[in-house]
């Protein structure tokens, strides 16, 4: 080590060479920083670290805004006779299936079945004193099935929900959203 400079192996030959020398004087091999050692990989990774980070916190800030769409986003309700559900399903269950499945619906009709347990009542058309499949209503909360308790069989009530299940023997299947009585 002469002269302060500090000396290093090469890579290639293994000679003793200067550490400042940037060819090995014995065998000519190129005496290079590794990679990870070098300024524009680390400024590199330093970058890609910024990066990685700024994308996960924009996924975070752009959350509260996903759900302030959510929030605003309103469920419009088609209004119908429990009639006209059981005609169509009449006419033909796989079209009815098609109109009816997975939409929001506001359905006028009589009261018919009221579950004991609480899990559900059932509503058929208003113009038939005789019918027995109609649309079978799932309560959802405790609110609910405290309103169905003032509620008794042949009231003509009005149900908002969505259809979950239709069929050609056990008719329309609903969760209750909102269920009222209509009042003469």
């Amino acid at each position: 080590m002469e002269n302060g400079n500090k000396m290093t192996t090469c890579k290639h030959c293994g000679a003793e060479i200067a550490a400042s020398a940037k060819v090995c004087p014995k065998c000519g091999g190129k005496n290079k920083k590794p990679i990870y050692k070098r300024v524009w990989f680390i400024v590199l990774i330093v970058l890609l670290a910024f990066i990685v980070i700024g994308s996960i916190g924009g996924d975070q800030s752009s959350s509260p805004n996903s759900n302030s769409a959510t929030e605003e986003t309103q469920i419009t309700y088609t209004a119908y006779n429990v009639s006209e559900l059981m005609n169509d399903l009449d006419g033909n269950a796989l079209k009815a299936a098609e109109k009816y499945q997975d939409q929001y619906v506001e359905l006028t009709g009589r009261l018919n079945v009221i579950d004991s347990n609480g899990q559900y009542i059932s509503i058929v058309p208003t113009d038939s004193q005789f019918a027995i499949i109609g649309v079978q209503c799932y309560i959802q909360n405790d609110e609910q099935k405290t309103a169905v308790m003032d509620m008794s069989i042949d009231d003509v009530l009005v149900v908002k929900g969505k259809i979950t299940d239709v069929g050609e023997v056990m008719g329309y299947s609903l969760d209750i959203d909102t269920v009222s009585k209509v009042e003469n």
